[in-house]
């Protein structure tokens, strides 16, 4: 049966980049999640609107008219990625650190601290993705680690 979510996109209009950020069962959730991006980044934009499109896309606008955020509603069948994960165990996580050879200023998702980890999962709405990234001990995201 299919259920309508609500997708965060990042678009460049310099560039003609579009980067799908998430998708959420709620316009809320997915607004929140844009938010907790910007909060994780320590990025303080100042003159944000909101506007609706014809197509009833939601958009927020900051800054620069080039670079915006368009959350669209949209129809799937499958479920929405589970934002539920299991903490690694201290020999999994040295393994890891070991095999992408990260230094003692990049952190895998499995070693910041619980708030650190519950927001990155708010603003990408998917715990596996989370994974996919070290961070600094502030839980920005540095590289995309190369997991297979």
């Amino acid at each position: 049966m299919a259920k309508t979510v609500y997708t965060n996109y990042w678009i460049n209009e310099r560039d003609n980049v579009k980067k799908e950020h998430g998708s959420y069962e709620t316009e809320q959730e997915a607004i929140d999640a844009i938010l907790t991006w910007w909060e994780i980044h320590n990025q303080k934009n100042r003159d944000v609107s909101y506007e609706r499109t014809n197509r009833g896309a939601l958009e927020i606008l900051y800054g620069d008219a080039n670079y915006y955020y368009r959350i669209e509603s949209r129809e799937i069948n499958d479920p929405l990625p589970s934002r539920a994960y299991k903490v690694k165990t201290k020999g999994e996580i040295e393994a890891l650190r070991t095999k992408h050879q990260l230094d003692e200023t990049a952190f895998i998702f499995d070693e910041l601290p619980e708030p650190y980890r519950d927001r990155l999962i708010q603003a990408i709405g998917d715990s596996s993705k989370c994974r996919e990234y070290s961070y600094t001990e502030d839980g920005q995201p540095i590289i995309e680690l190369n997991l297979k």
